[in-house]
């Protein structure tokens, strides 16, 4: 999945999914103009990629959280953090809130959010999570993070759940630097984890890794590049059989500490399924380049690559890919502000 610089499709776009093809696409501010121009370019890229031999939907994805992480603006709904549900406690208005942002992110077309965040906020001093996830207690996290996943579901866009195991009590910010945990696996396992292995009896189908070290399991690599942590922990410990994302592989936790050429054995060998990398287009290209000589090589790396394609193949085939009318009714609708302002009832004074 790449990042893509413009607000139409362009010659790097072409090349990206004619002859790169990528699986999917993120969108960030820099691709947004109004509603009307965004349903156009997604439909665009959508029936270029459809038009390729063997033509496969794209994933078109956001990070659209509310709160600090929201990449689109006006007339975007301005939602408050994750965190005032947990203030809330409550999973109706965790529902409510999950319906309405699928609605706005559909009616451009995008299919999938790198939402929600399933992260603990276990540790007041983290410079990246914070009011991000939904609560300091684990079970709160969970039974949010349910209903939350549950309406995108109903509304056909695919959640992903972040950042697994666990990103909540890290002291730096991966975009920065390479972060630990350093807690016993018990402790990993009654917060961390927690919320992970309750939403994936409710139906969350992709998650996206964290760029961090947890010693306890894997002293290492961190979660990305864990075959320990994303192979043991996550597909057979937790019986997770959904897509595993990596988070933007371009972070300074990944970049100041992993070559480029080491990623696609790394990340292949761990058991991601889709590598991410949000805004250079030429490390994009080198990457996928890099991942082809990769996939030939001996049975194992075929073996995981097959199952991975599989995977990928098995939800984009549940995806919607029909043209979208224009969006204007969407979004000139009255009334869409309404749960946002039942979510801000709920920020202290």
């Amino acid at each position: 999945m790449a990042g893509l610089q413009g607000v139409a499709l362009d010659r790097d776009a072409k090349d990206l999914i004619c002859k790169h093809r990528v699986g999917g696409f993120i969108l960030f501010g820099r691709n947004f103009e109004n509603p009307r121009q965004l349903a156009g370019f997604i439909n665009d890229l959508q029936n270029l990629a459809l038009s390729q031999p063997d033509g496969a939907p794209l994933f078109i994805s956001v990070d659209q959280e509310g709160g600090r992480v929201a990449r689109l603006k006006e007339p975007f709904t301005e939602y408050p953090c994750a965190g005032v549900l947990g203030i809330a406690k409550s999973e109706e208005l965790a529902y409510k809130f999950g319906c309405a942002l699928a609605g706005e992110l559909s009616a451009v077309g995008i299919n999938m959010d790198f939402a929600p965040v399933l992260d603990v906020n276990s540790n007041p001093a983290n410079p990246v999570i914070g009011d991000r996830a939904f609560s300091d207690d684990p079970e709160w996290v969970a039974r949010l993070g349910s209903a939350f996943i549950r309406a995108f579901n109903d509304k056909g866009i695919l959640p992903v759940g972040k950042h697994f195991p666990g990103h909540g009590d890290t002291s730096v910010d991966s975009h920065l630097e390479l972060p630990y945990v350093k807690k016993d696996a018990g402790s990993l396992e009654n917060i961390e984890l927690l919320p992970f292995g309750q939403v994936f009896k409710k139906g969350l189908d992709a998650v996206m890794t964290a760029h961090v070290i947890y010693p306890a399991w894997d002293d290492k690599y961190p979660a990305t590049f864990s075959e320990a942590i994303l192979g043991k922990i996550l597909r057979k410990k937790l019986g997770f059989t959904g897509l595993i994302i990596s988070d933007d592989l371009e972070m300074k936790a990944v970049a100041d500490n992993f070559s480029l050429e080491s990623i696609p054995a790394l990340g292949i060998q761990a058991g991601l399924d889709v590598f991410l990398v949000c805004h250079d287009t030429d490390k994009i290209r080198t990457l996928h380049d890099l991942m082809v000589k990769e996939a030939e090589g001996g049975d194992v790396v075929k073996k995981s690559v097959r199952q991975s394609s599989n995977r990928i193949a098995e939800i984009k085939a549940r995806m919607k890919t029909a043209t979208l009318p224009s969006p204007d009714d969407f979004f000139n609708a009255p009334g869409r502000q309404t749960i946002a302002e039942e979510m801000k009832s709920y920020i202290p004074a």
